[in-house]
């Protein structure tokens, strides 16, 4: 009978304290994903300026043990950003930014961010190196970076590295940025080499284009290029491509470029029109 009791007792000591003997608080209920993705609608829209909308979705478990993860999508009048975030799974903690595991590379964590299948590129597939160029064809140090990156980088390791492009139209100073990266997408739907005829027409003609003559001007560029003039201007009025053009902006958003022009070296970050000294220091290294 007494061991019954002293049983009884240490079962609802284990149940009603810890170790140190604080009282042990249960875990709070965990809410529904749609319940909590309008918790943190509700409550960022609240601070932000009229006409942004806000949506979260993807609310799942992460790999953090005891945390969901999830998306949140800004449109502030066409400039759209995906904000990954953490929020515990009663909806009350919310955390913006991804969880970082330590036992990864961090490197191959970016490139693998980034998707390049299919996307067309320059130089051997199984080159050592890998540029990934995050631009805007409107933007003049853009213009400054591909430069260097034509006259100087791609010269100087010609046949050891392979070069990617990828969209970063900052709409919201940049006019006709969009649409300069929809000529470019659906040139290449006709030819790889028709997507990289449109991008030096692009930056080369940087100075001469703006919104009331870009329409011209990128037909002009695409006839020159030996493109269908029908197949592309359907394409590029249709905005058939534009998917494709959001899509680079999650993945710049996702791997934290955020100006241009932004590049990525085997996952190691260089930002502006750098000179080639700093792209050679990355190269080299990742060569040797």
């Amino acid at each position: 009978m007494t061991g019954a009791i002293v049983g009884a007792a240490l079962a609802i000591a284990a149940c009603n304290t810890t170790p140190s003997g604080a009282p042990v608080t249960p875990p709070a209920p965990a809410a529904k994903p749609e319940e909590i993705a309008k918790r943190i609608e509700a409550y960022f829209t609240k601070s932000v300026t009229p006409g942004i909308t806000l949506a979260a979705s993807g609310i799942a478990p992460s790999q953090v043990p005891g945390w969901n993860k999830g998306t949140l999508d800004v449109d502030a009048n066409g400039n759209k950003q995906s904000i990954p975030f953490l929020v515990s799974p009663d909806g009350k903690y919310f955390i913006s930014g991804e969880a970082t595991d330590l036992t990864v590379d961090p490197l191959l964590a970016t490139m693998k961010k980034i998707d390049l299948e299919g996307r067309p590129s320059r130089g051997p597939a199984d080159a050592k190196v890998t540029i990934v160029e995050f631009s805007d064809f409107e933007c003049p140090f853009c213009s400054r970076g591909y430069q260097i990156l034509e006259e100087q980088v791609m010269t100087a390791y010609e046949g050891k590295v392979r070069l990617f492009f990828k969209h970063l139209p900052l709409k919201s100073i940049h006019q006709w940025a969009e649409g300069a990266a929809l000529a470019t997408e659906c040139a290449g739907d006709q030819s790889v080499d028709g997507f990289w005829k449109m991008y030096h027409a692009l930056f080369k003609g940087q100075r001469d284009l703006n919104p009331d003559n870009l329409k011209g001007k990128v037909t002009e560029f695409a006839k020159s290029a030996g493109l269908d003039e029908a197949k592309f201007t359907q394409c590029y009025d249709g905005k058939t491509a534009l998917p494709r053009v959001e899509k680079d902006l999650t993945e710049a958003a996702a791997v934290g470029a955020n100006s241009t022009p932004t590049f990525f070296i085997n996952g190691h970050r260089l930002e502006g029109a750098q000179p080639l000294e700093n792209f050679k220091a990355i190269i080299d290294d990742e060569l040797s």
